[in-house]
């Protein structure tokens, strides 16, 4: 496991996403890296959403209503209850994360359903949800790393040494509460 986290950038972004070492390690922990292995669901947590970077440092696992090998349905009541939690810990929900049984991940139009849904949702509270979705191929290439601002569903880029760097026009994200309204998946 690195010691560095991972950073992502979203276009156009003054802020970064930094996925610290301890949750890329838990999330390629549910990996489906063989044909029996069932899609897994959980949530994302950052402290600050201030900073010029959002430091994804939990992740959790939701426990499914059931899963199948390419869909999976999270209890929404479990997740409220998981967030008020936390949000007493300090701790924001910025996002979901689920597992695709693919190297390079894409979300399907299910995925983008959910993630504007709960964009919407959590618009009062946050300016864009952050939508995870894990592969099988090694880290970072099989982590696929989106924003949904309620309008768009907008990929972000691994950032590399070689990355140019992107002029920043998006709001900061921000949160006033553990995103009573963001219920339905």
């Amino acid at each position: 496991m690195s010691a560095a986290p991972l950073v992502f950038r979203l276009e156009g972004a003054c802020w970064t996403l930094r996925i610290l070492p301890t949750v890329v390690h838990f999330l390629a922990q549910y990996a489906q890296t063989n044909r029996l292995q069932r899609e897994s669901v959980g949530q994302l947590y950052a402290r600050d959403l201030t900073g010029n970077s959002i430091d994804i440092e939990l992740a959790t696992l939701l426990p499914p209503k059931w899963s199948l090998r390419t869909r999976v349905k999270f209890n929404t009541q479990q997740a409220m209850e998981e967030r008020e939690a936390k949000f007493k810990e300090g701790l924001h929900c910025v996002g979901l994360w689920h597992t695709h049984p693919e190297k390079t991940p894409e979300p399907s139009r299910e995925d983008h359903g959910l993630a504007r849904e709960h964009a919407l949702a959590a618009r009062p509270q946050l300016a864009g949800l952050v939508f995870v979705i894990v592969g099988n191929a090694p880290v970072p290439h099989g982590l696929g790393i989106w924003i949904d601002d309620g309008e768009l569903l907008r990929r972000c880029w691994h950032d590399t040494p070689d990355t140019p760097p992107k002029i920043p026009t998006q709001a900061r994200m921000r949160s006033k509460g553990p995103h009573n309204d963001a219920t339905r998946a």
